[in-house]
């Protein structure tokens, strides 16, 4: 790997290198492969990798870590409940679905690594909030509520600039801290949106309160309606000419329209649906 290191091995990669955990670790254990003959190849292809990807697309070799390489040294990790900087995970069922360098990409050169991730709480909430539980301590042990929220997406949605950046995070996790009584302080009626809002969403927007203009633009809702929403007062009147059918089923069933023209009772008597030159013949 003496061709790696010419580069790797310098400035702040080294240093950031050399306070990992991975430290004392050889650089083949993790990026070359083990088999002779896969050795040999990867040896012939990383000169050319190192200069120039061989096919558009193509990720360096060296870049990747596959987990059975992780696992020769950590098998033992699948098996236990683990706590590390205050969080507790149990790897057999929280990481199942994923590499270990979706958390771990920086375990062993910092933030010298291009590819930085790690884990997040919005991450862990996808299957929390389905079933696997949200009581706080059964992953934090020992971390101040104001720690929890100090990294990750956390970190901006709950950061000095809440008040504009909180919309950024995944709204469906909102509710496992805070109520939705939080939420219509500011947004009044329908928040957060539950999952089938876009089939209750005009209740809300009916309701006193509402405030959908405080997130949304008029062209976010005429681009769904192809009119302008909510109708304003004088819609009645001119409707007729403002709409398309098309249009108005999005929204509107047959009987909306019936309700007011075939069974409503006009000024001056009952209007007689049947068509011209209807009657006794």
């Amino acid at each position: 790997m003496s061709g790696c290191l010419s580069c790797h091995n310098r400035g702040d990669f080294r240093a950031a290198t050399a306070e990992s955990p991975h430290a004392g670790v050889d650089c083949r254990s993790c990026h070359a492969p083990q088999g002779t003959l896969d050795w040999l190849a990867f040896s012939w292809r990383q000169p050319l990798h190192m200069v120039k990807r061989v096919r558009p697309g193509a990720t360096r070799d060296s870049a990747t870590v596959p987990d059975s390489r992780c696992a020769s040294c950590h098998e033992e990790i699948y098996a236990a409940t683990l706590t590390s900087n205050g969080v507790r995970i149990a790897h057999e069922s929280c990481a199942a679905n994923s590499s270990c360098t979706d958390c771990h990409s920086a375990t062993a050169h910092g933030a010298a690594t291009s590819w930085i991730r790690s884990y997040a709480m919005d991450q862990c909430l996808e299957c929390h909030i389905s079933g696997a539980g949200t009581d706080c301590d059964m992953c934090h042990d020992g971390r101040l509520p104001s720690d929890r929220i100090a990294s990750g997406s956390f970190a901006v949605t709950h950061g000095a600039q809440w008040r504009t950046t909180h919309g950024m995070g995944n709204g469906a996790t909102c509710t496992v801290c805070h109520s939705k009584d939080d939420c219509l302080e500011c947004h009044g009626p329908g928040l957060p949106h539950e999952p089938e809002f876009v089939s209750t969403h005009a209740d809300y927007a009916a309701e006193a309160g509402a405030q959908c203009a405080g997130c949304h633009e008029q062209a976010f809702c005429d681009a769904c309606h192809g009119t302008p929403m909510p109708h304003e007062p004088e819609f009645v009147q001119d409707h007729p000419n403002a709409t398309q059918p098309a249009l108005c089923e999005r929204c509107h069933a047959e009987s909306d329209c019936t309700i007011c023209h075939e069974t409503h009772v006009h000024p001056g008597g009952a209007v007689d649906s049947a068509p011209a030159g209807g009657g006794e013949g």
